[in-house]
């Protein structure tokens, strides 16, 4: 097993041995030790620096992937999907997502709980906004009190319809417990946020997007329709009862394991990619060729896992359907348990059988895995193979 040990520098000599990881992983402070990389500092030398933050770069700009880089940073950890090892707020184990739906007994429409004033977008503006439209809006936070705040959040939230999940950035990726609480709650959340939401949305129509300060009054608009229509409303919680999209599974899925193994594995990773380059790897097979056919030898993990399985395509069957189906022969022929599964609520687990939601070269960002990447055909995939022996792939199971 690869072993990985993380210096931080900031931190005490406790080690923390993350033994349920499938790489050897350790965090703390020994001076004894070479450590394979470091927080807080990419200036040592020969050690690979991290940086680690789920803040905003528009608050802290030193957070952004182009600044991390230039000084030095050979690793980021933000709440980016294209950062290298994404530290979302979102987690199955953290928010109870498929709590059942609690009546809306609250004679007001919206609940806000905002306590910083002085954020950076137009979120105040936009709650002012729909205030004047004439949506009734209980105000637990600093900003606009006109309710007690010492309430539990998300008990607060499941009375009423609509949720304030107003950030205090409009930034890609930047969602935070103030859209998970809603989700929670089951109260639908009206976000000033992340310009791509719906990204992170269980159902297309499970929110309301306030993306400039001049779609509030079409967003009050729709909010008072919802409110007087309960077959409409219902529709935008209906995943309540019925379950969030494959996409919104596969992204969440991705905490399942933690941010801090899934860091080793990608150091581990890299580790093994520099020792594959020695000399005795690039002599491996890693095709065969018997008259016409050629056989191709690729490797496949499921994300989160280190450990690569074998897996055998034919060069007239060089397909994406071809991977996928050699991909789902090897996994159920290894009565493989997807590294979720534990972690989903149980009714969304779904049964025994495997399902493929994406599969995707190693080394793509979660960002491309998820929402952007895509062999151009057979061709593309085709060619991919030919001109990158040994070929490693991630699959994701929903």
């Amino acid at each position: 097993m690869h072993e990985c040990f993380i210096l931080e520098l900031f931190h005490g000599p406790i080690i923390q041995d993350w033994k349920s990881c499938a790489v050897g992983c350790k965090f703390g402070f020994n001076s004894d030790k070479k450590a394979d990389a470091t927080f807080g500092s990419p200036q040592l030398p020969e050690t690979v620096g991290v940086l680690r933050s789920m803040e905003s770069a528009q608050y802290y700009a030193e957070n952004s992937m182009d600044l991390a880089r230039r000084r030095g940073y050979s690793i980021v950890m933000t709440t980016s999907l294209s950062s290298d090892v994404p530290a979302g707020y979102f987690s199955w184990a953290e928010y109870d997502i498929m709590a059942p739906l609690e009546p809306k007994t609250e004679k007001a429409l919206a609940a806000a709980f905002i306590s910083n004033c002085g954020a950076r977008n137009f979120r105040l503006q936009a709650l002012e906004a729909l205030e004047k439209a004439d949506i009734k809006i209980d105000s637990y936070g600093n900003c606009h009190r006109n309710r007690d705040g010492r309430v539990e959040k998300v008990q607060a939230l499941k009375r009423y319809k609509f949720s304030l999940a107003f950030e205090n950035s409009n930034e890609e990726d930047y969602v935070t417990e103030k859209f998970l609480q809603s989700l929670v709650a089951g109260s639908v959340p009206v976000v000033v946020g992340a310009p791509n939401i719906q990204d992170f949305a269980p159902s297309p129509d499970s929110l309301l997007h306030i993306r400039e300060l001049k779609d509030v009054e079409s967003i009050a608009k729709t909010m008072k329709y919802l409110a007087g229509n309960d077959e409409a409303y219902n529709q935008t919680v209906r995943w309540k009862f019925e379950g969030p999209s494959d996409s919104f599974k596969a992204l969440v899925d991705m905490a399942a394991v933690h941010s801090s193994c899934r860091l080793c594995i990608y150091l581990a990773t890299k580790i093994r990619e520099k020792e594959e380059k020695r000399p005795v790897f690039l002599k491996r097979p890693c095709k065969c060729t018997r008259s016409l056919e050629t056989v191709y030898h690729l490797y496949v993990r499921e994300r989160g896992r280190f450990e690569m399985e074998s897996i055998f395509l034919r060069s007239s069957k060089l397909t994406l359907e071809a991977l996928e189906l050699a991909v789902l022969s090897k996994f159920e022929s290894l009565k493989h348990v997807p590294i979720w599964k534990p972690e989903r609520p149980e009714s969304i687990r779904g049964g025994d059988k495997l399902k493929i939601y994406r599969i995707y070269p190693v080394g793509k960002t979660q960002k491309e895995a998820l929402y952007t990447f895509r062999f151009e055909g057979d061709a593309n995939f085709s060619s991919h193979i030919e001109t990158n022996p040994c070929a490693k792939f991630e699959v994701i199971f929903v």
